[in-house]
Parts: structure tokens; sequence; C-alpha cells
């Protein structure tokens, strides 16, 4: 059974147990997913009201950009855990010849890029799901404002788990050319997503509601 069709019990059973996979690339898909689906509810509850109807095509077209990332971080759950397993599976391979050792090598190798890439891809959709939270500053329902500030914090978290499981997998390529990539962008993506999430923090936090969370 795909883990994304697992109950929040099963999946968190699964994520505690001692199995390699699924482990935190899988977690901080849930994380994005959690913040996309929050996102959506945010809009979903702003969509129709008369005091926000000039800011309603650019509501449904927000709605069709989450759904499109609801799909694709319900799809990197699975993929982040099988990219791992094939790690795993590429170090059991034998190496009692020479043949062997270099197919297994090489298989490693494989499988450890694809498992430094694939948590990239998570960022990238969370990085996302930054944006489209900060378009929406302003345009929401009232009611759902700590909803749109949690949803990003969630989508911020996925970010940052996502880029960690890139980084732990970098020390073991061997290909230089690629981890130089990789370590740009894990730049460029954490840069990105502290800037949003700084900008939609400080503008909901400065208000009088939630001003208690402010830590200065």
């Amino acid at each position: 059974m795909l883990l994304r069709e697992l109950s929040i019990h099963e999946f968190a059973a699964q994520l505690a147990s001692r199995q390699p996979a699924p482990g935190g690339g899988s977690a901080a898909a849930v994380s994005g997913l959690l913040g996309v689906s929050l996102l959506e509810m945010v809009v979903n509850l702003s969509l129709g009201r008369p005091d926000l109807a000039e800011y309603a095509d650019m509501l449904v077209e927000r709605q069709k950009g989450l759904a499109v990332l609801h799909k694709k971080l319900e799809e990197l759950i699975d993929r982040d855990a099988d990219a791992f397993s094939a790690v795993i599976a590429a170090y059991g391979l034998p190496k009692a010849t020479a043949e062997e050792k270099e197919a297994r090598a090489a298989q490693i190798q494989q499988a450890l890029r694809q498992a430094a890439e694939v948590p990239t891809e998570v960022a990238r959709a969370a990085l996302e799901s930054l944006e489209i939270g900060k378009s929406l500053l302003g345009k929401i329902n009232a009611h759902v404002v700590s909803d749109l500030m949690i949803g990003v914090l969630l989508s911020y978290n996925a970010v940052t788990a996502a880029l960690l499981n890139t980084a732990i997998n970098l020390p073991a390529l061997r290909d230089q050319a690629v981890v130089a990539a990789l370590r740009g962008q894990i730049h460029v993506l954490r840069t990105a997503a502290d800037e949003l999430y700084k900008t939609v923090a400080d503008e909901v936090y400065s208000t009088e509601t939630f001003a208690v969370m402010r830590m200065d």
C-alpha cells in the first residue's frame, strides 16, 4: 500500500518504527502537504464572500495552483521513501567479484543521487506553497489568518526538512559537479524560503491579534 493511502495512525507508526523508510524526507513531504491543505482551506473559506469579491479571480487561480501542489506532495511522500529504499537495496548488492563491486558502486551512486534530488522537489513544491501564502496576505477571510500562518509555517518547515535530507546524502556522492549543483539548489531554496517566511510572519505578527507571538 502507498504511504499516502495510510491513516495518520498507520503512517506515524511506520515513521516511528526501526525500518529506515519512511523517514525524514517523507515527513517533510507530509509537512508540505499539510501546509498546502491549510492554504486550500483558507482559499475555500474566502471564496464567495462579498467583501472579498475583488480578489475572487486571484483566489480561484491560487486554488488551482494549490491543487497541483497537493497532488505532487502526496506523490513525493512515497517517492522519497522509495528513493531511500533503493539506497538500502544498492548497499545490499553482492560484492564478491570485481565486476560485482563495480556494478554495486555504480548502483549506490545512482541511488544516492536520486535520494538527494527527490527532497529538492519537495522543497521546491513547499516553496511554491510559501509564495502562494504570501500572495494571499490581506486578501482572505480575516477569521482564517491563523490558518494561513500555520500553512506557511508548515510549508517553511517542509523546505528546511527536505533540504536536510538532500544535504545528508552529499558527502557520499562522488560526482562533484552534481554535489556543487545540489549545494547551489540548497542555498537558493533555503534563502528564498527564509525571506518568504519572514515577510509573512512580520506582517501577521504586526497585527494586534498576533502581537503576543512576537519575540521582541
